[in-house]
């Protein structure tokens, strides 16, 4: 890019889970359901605690419970969150 004065980004498609998210959602690709267990399973993701996530979100923590995706945690936890 310096030595060409060029840059071209990468279209590779989506550069984390949370960019992938937010690109699922704004083609109305989710259901209700998908959409809440992805963002609060996000928000639980950075701050670790459902009673935490739960006040942030307005819901009630055993809902949060039941909405984390672990699969989803564990590819956040594994560097694909921005």
């Amino acid at each position: 890019m310096l030595i060409r004065r060029n840059y071209r980004p990468s279209s590779a498609g989506p550069a984390d889970a949370v960019e992938e998210f937010a690109q699922d959602a704004r083609a109305g690709k989710l259901t209700a359901d998908e959409l809440l267990a992805r963002y609060v399973t996000i928000v639980y993701s950075r701050t670790g605690s459902y009673e935490e996530t739960a006040r942030r979100l307005g819901l009630d923590r055993r809902t949060v419970k039941a909405k984390v995706d672990a699969g989803l945690l564990e590819k956040l936890r594994a560097g694909g969150m921005s």
